[in-house]
């Protein structure tokens, strides 16, 4: 039933109204899957800010986000008010970071939809992931289209990761562009402008250890206990053999769906790392001397600054065996690599041994928000 009003509501509603109403060229429409405002579409809604031809709006779910964005003096509206609505007849340009919903249930027909993404994903997703061949089944078995049929364009990070989403997705190389993702442009800019920098960390509140070694922790949501103990444990090791004298310090930020086990109960005995739970990726990103990640993307965001990453994958067979293959291999990418807490604390001690021989454009494209912009430029009908 909900299924068949969505499809006369597109047909019908927008149909009807987009006959008569006429697009407002300068419109452009940015959401998020993340339910807030971040990731890819956060940074490229930045960038359009005070620009001569775009009207960057940004659609939320939630008021409170709603009114704070507006007080930082953004175009933000509520996605079911009309307002929303309104816009969403006349925005010629929906930039969003995993499907339609991040903006609207359905959207116009005309409308141009450009997919962001999240991050370059290591481990397979979509056709080619056992799990999310049992969700594609149920859509296709149903009658319903997959959310990748409503994308115009896809963008991924770089010429070398393109693939993936071909092949994961079933979409046609015309659609797909390599320009690169927003979100790192930051990134880029702070291992190289240490102003910057700088003025991230005051932002960041992190005056107090600007002078400290700074080793950035953020594992991927694993859905099994045995894991998330492993994780504790490890914390509790390094904290205790973390060396004082070269002022190292842990931040550690824990998937958003694991925030509530690592809890203020667990840090308060942790006095060499930092709880950054609440503390935006990007920017922290920007900050830290080390990454410390297993199968997350962000290991992609930060090879922009050149700097040590240690690939922390204790569990590497059972998470392969529960998640199915890569698309790379671990030597391939060019990390170090630790298998167990007692390494990881080795590498800390002795940082020669986690220089790394990554290629740090080999998965990016710097200036993207820049290059997504001229893309955009060729689409525009004046």
């Amino acid at each position: 039933m909900k299924r068949f009003a969505l499809f006369l509501f597109e047909k019908i509603v927008f149909g009807f109204l987009c006959a008569f109403i006429p697009k407002n060229k300068h419109m452009v429409l940015f959401g998020t899957g993340f339910h807030s405002f971040s990731d890819n579409p956060k940074f490229l809604f930045i960038h359009f800010q005070n620009h001569q031809f775009y009207r960057p709006i940004w659609i939320s779910s939630n008021r409170d986000e709603v009114k704070i964005l507006r007080k930082q003096g953004y175009s933000c509206k509520y996605r079911w008010s009309l307002g929303a609505f309104w816009s969403i007849v006349r925005a010629p340009l929906f930039f969003i970071s995993h499907n339609i919903k991040d903006i609207y249930p359905v959207v116009p027909k005309r409308a141009v939809v450009i997919n962001l993404w999240h991050g370059t994903p290591i481990k397979k997703i979509g056709f080619d992931s056992l799990k999310e061949q049992e969700w594609i089944k149920r859509l296709q078995n149903s009658g319903r289209k997959l959310p990748y049929d409503r994308w115009d364009y896809f963008i991924s990070a770089s010429p070398n990761t393109s693939f993936i989403f071909e092949k994961a997705m079933g979409l046609h190389k015309a659609k797909i562009k390599s320009l690169g993702q927003p979100r790192t442009d930051l990134i880029y800019q702070a291992s190289n402008n240490n102003k910057v920098k700088t003025t991230i960390e005051v932002n960041l509140n992190f005056q107090e250890i600007s002078d400290k070694y700074k080793i950035l922790y953020t594992p991927t949501f694993r859905n099994n206990d045995r894991s998330t103990d492993k994780i504790k444990q490890s914390l509790i090791e390094i904290n205790n053999k973390l060396n004082k004298d070269q002022g190292q310090v842990i931040l550690f930020k824990p998937h958003p769906l694991d925030s509530s086990i690592f809890d203020d109960h667990f840090f308060k005995s942790l006095d060499n790392v930092i709880n950054v739970s609440k503390q935006d990726t990007q920017n922290l990103l920007c900050v830290a001397d080390v990454l410390i990640t297993d199968y997350s993307s962000i290991m992609f965001d930060f090879m922009l600054t050149g700097k040590p990453i240690i690939s922390y994958i204790f569990d590497l067979d059972e998470y392969v065996a529960e998640n199915g293959g890569f698309y790379f291999s671990f030597e391939e990418i060019g990390t170090t690599i630790a298998t167990n807490s007692s390494e990881l604390v080795t590498l800390f001690h002795d940082q020669q041994l986690v220089a790394g021989t990554y290629d740090k454009f080999k998965f990016n494209t710097i200036d993207s928000s820049i290059e997504i912009e001229r893309f955009i430029n060729t689409l525009r009908k004046d």
